[in-house]
């Protein structure tokens, strides 16, 4: 197999984790050893050439051919099987709409958050369900972890240099959940994004960490908690629209259903309500008004919410189709929010796994 990259001969394991440190190829956190055979294997598995390239990363253009990416995804845990993934979660950062550039330099907090959907969840083992978020699963962290190595090591995403996000969150190591589909009385996420029922996809949509959501009742009481919490000034998207997340667990959608609310209607219901006063947003300073200033030269804002009214209530986003909701997490009290970076960009983009002989 032609792989080209810089070969190490090293007799000491200890001594090659650690050179990994001393070179900046990690995150912070060891990795496994991407062995010549354990590369080969993720190469063979997806049958590509080594040398064929998605493209330049963000933002230091190092080039994402499969071979560098089957090297990161070694490191980052990952078996043959959980490649496909790490490749369909790449080419849709580096989308357009994505704006990996600025996902990826942003003062901002967001991370892209890689959701999985299909059968090859349950095949390899992803979680969808209870702690969903959180750690313990070898799909979820390796597929995560091999993307967030690849943003780092060919990107350049690196804190103290082109990573200017002032806090960040977690995520920056591994960011990566599946949606729960047996457990969920409504269409799954890529399906309604146009992919073919009992197909695999993968979304990619830049955004904060989950904002816990007490959500539990009726379809009233758990809507007047959820726009609530979507409508913070804190967030992006109250000043300049863009995209948002909201992630209900099974029981908060089963009781939906039941009282015969669609996905569609639920979206609707939040974007009507999930608003604040002109007054409140105003309040927030000239700063932001400059970043509203900007989103509007863009072309990015609609004008029709610049009113004189201090009354008018301004939506979180532009359109209903702008909230996306994803079931997944433990049947109980909580949802989650997870404000977007805003209308700059981090959208979300969707694209097919091709698993070999599917």
């Amino acid at each position: 197999m032609n792989l080209v990259s810089e070969s190490l001969s090293l007799d000491d394991y200890e001594q090659a984790v650690e050179l990994f440190f001393e070179r900046g190829w990690t995150d912070g956190l060891p990795v496994v050893l991407p062995t010549r055979k354990r590369v080969e294997a993720l190469i063979a598995y997806v049958g590509r050439d080594p040398q064929a390239s998605l493209g330049p990363v963000p933002p230091k253009g190092g080039e994402a051919t499969v071979e560098k990416l089957a090297i990161n995804a070694v490191m980052g845990g990952c078996r043959p099987e959980h490649f496909p993934v790490v490749l369909a979660a790449m080419e849709a950062m580096m989308d357009p709409a994505h704006n990996l550039n600025g996902v990826s330099q942003t003062t901002h907090m967001c991370v892209s958050l890689i959701i999985v959907n299909g059968p090859i969840a349950r095949e390899l083992g992803f979680n969808s369900r209870d702690g969903v978020f959180g750690n313990g699963y070898r799909a979820n962290a390796a597929v995560g972890r091999g993307v967030r190595l690849a943003l780092w090591n060919l990107g350049g995403a690196v804190p103290w240099d082109t990573d200017k996000s002032t806090l960040s969150h977690p995520g920056e190591y591994a960011f990566c959940i599946a949606e729960e589909e047996e457990d969920n009385p409504w269409q799954p996420l890529h399906v309604e994004r146009g992919c073919p029922p009992g197909s695999d996809a993968v979304t990619v949509f830049a955004c904060e960490g989950p904002h816990s959501v007490f959500c539990y009742g009726t379809p009233e009481e758990m809507l007047h908690v959820l726009a609530d919490s979507m409508c913070s000034l804190g967030n992006n998207n109250m000043h300049v629209m863009g995209q948002t997340l909201v992630t209900l667990n099974p029981l908060n959608a089963e009781e939906f259903a039941k009282r015969g609310w669609s996905k569609q209607d639920v979206r609707l219901y939040l974007w009507e309500h999930a608003r604040r006063p002109l007054s409140d947003v105003r309040a927030c300073g000239v700063v932001h008004e400059q970043f509203r200033k900007m989103e509007r030269d863009a072309g990015r804002y609609p004008l029709r919410y610049d009113l004189d009214n201090p009354t008018t209530r301004l939506p979180v986003t532009s359109t209903p189709e702008d909230i996306h909701i994803v079931v997944a997490g433990g049947r109980s009290y909580f949802a989650a929010v997870l404000p977007g970076w805003g209308g700059f960009g981090g959208f979300a983009v969707t694209r097919p796994i091709i698993r070999p002989g599917r």
